[in-house]
C-alpha cells in the first residue's frame, strides 16, 4: 500500500511525478509546522483523540490555523480511509508558503500531506524485548515547544546516528542537558517500581506522545502514573519493569539498557493487552 494525499487530494503516480513542495513553503524553509504518525485500523484511527489534542496545542502555541483542517478531517477519513484495514500514515502540516523572512504571514494558508503505507510487520508479530542504548547527544531544552511534534527533529537525527543497524539496538535513551532521562529517540519511557507506574516529566523538553497520554488517562484509577522530574538512569536500571511507547509499537517491553538486563514484569503484559484491544488483529 502506498497512498499519497496533498491538501486532501489523492496524488496518482506520485513516485513517478514527485509530489511538489514549493521552495517558499515554511516547512521547508524553517520547519514551521507539525507532524503526526498515525496507526489506521479498520478504517479508523483509534488514537485520533490524542493526536487531535496535540494538534490543538500546536494551534495554541504556534498559532497554526488548524480549525478548518480539524473540522474537515472526519469527512476526509470517511471518504479515503474507510476501506483500509491495517496501515500507518504520516501527516505533515505546514503553515504554507510565505514571503522571505521569519515573520509569520498575516493570512497563512496551510499545506498538508498524508502518506499511507503498510504497517511494519514488526508491529503485528510478537516482538522480542527491546534493547536500548544510551545517546550522547542531549535533547534541546525549550519549554515553550515542549510536548509538541514540530518539524525540527534534528536532535533525534543526531542521536539516532550514534548507532548502526548491526548493533541491534531498537531505540536510544535521550537525556537532557542536566543528564536526566527524558525519552527515546522515537518513544516515551515508563517504568514500574512496586505498585507505582512512572514516566518522565516533559514540561521542559521532549514529545508528549499519544500512547503516553492514553496511559495517563487510562491508569488514573487502576494504576496511577506518576510524572517524575530529574530521572536518573539508575532509576530505570533498578526498576521492576521498563517499557517504551509510541503510536505504532504501542506498549513495548524493554529487556536491556546499555548492556544491562532489565527485570520482566507481567503487569506490562496486562497494559499491552489493554492497549491492543483497539487493534484486534494486533493481539
Amino acid at each position: 500500500m502506498d497512498l499519497f494525499f496533498a491538501n486532501g487530494v489523492l496524488i496518482e503516480n506520485h513516485k513517478a511525478d514527485g509530489p511538489q513542495v514549493g521552495f517558499n513553503d515554511r516547512a521547508l524553509q524553517y520547519g514551521d509546522g507539525v507532524f503526526e504518525t498515525l496507526r489506521i485500523y479498520s478504517g479508523e484511527i483509534p488514537m485520533w483523540e490524542f493526536h487531535q489534542q496535540r494538534l490543538i496545542k500546536a494551534q495554541q502555541v504556534l498559532g497554526l490555523p488548524l480549525d478548518d483542517f480539524i473540522a474537515q478531517w472526519s469527512s476526509f477519513m470517511q471518504k479515503n480511509l474507510a476501506s483500509i484495514e491495517n496501515a500507518c500514515a504520516k501527516l505533515v502540516i505546514s503553515r504554507g508558503e510565505g514571503p522571505r523572512g521569519y515573520k509569520i504571514p498575516r493570512h497563512a494558508q496551510l499545506n498538508w500531506w498524508l502518506k499511507i503505507t503498510d504497517l511494519p510487520a514488526s508491529c503485528l508479530a510478537p516482538r522480542n524485548p527491546f534493547r536500548l542504548t544510551l545517546c550522547q547527544h542531549a535533547i534541546s531544552r525549550q519549554p515553550a515547544l515542549a510536548g509538541l511534534k514540530h518539524l525540527n527533529r534534528i536532535d533525534q537525527v543526531m542521536a539516532r546516528s550514534e548507532w548502526s543497524e548491526q548493533e541491534g539496538f531498537d531505540d536510544g535513551i535521550m537525556f537532557n542537558l542536566d543528564g536526566d532521562v527524558i525519552e527515546g529517540t522515537t518513544s516515551n519511557i515508563f517504568w514500574l517500581k512496586g505498585e507505582q507506574l512512572y514516566t518522565t516529566d516533559l514540561s521542559q523538553e521532549g514529545i508528549d506522545g499519544c500512547v503516553r497520554r492514553w496511559l495517563i488517562a487510562l491508569q488514573k484509577n487502576s494504576l496511577p502514573v506518576k510524572i517524575e522530574k530529574q530521572v536518573k538512569l539508575d532509576q530505570l536500571l533498578t526498576a521492576d519493569g521498563v517499557f517504551v511507547t509510541n503510536s505504532l509499537i504501542g506498549i513495548q517491553v524493554v529487556g536491556e539498557i546499555d548492556g544491562q538486563s532489565i527485570v520482566q514484569n507481567s503487569r506490562i503484559d496486562e497494559i499491552d493487552r489493554e492497549f491492543n484491544r483497539q487493534y484486534i488483529n494486533a493481539e
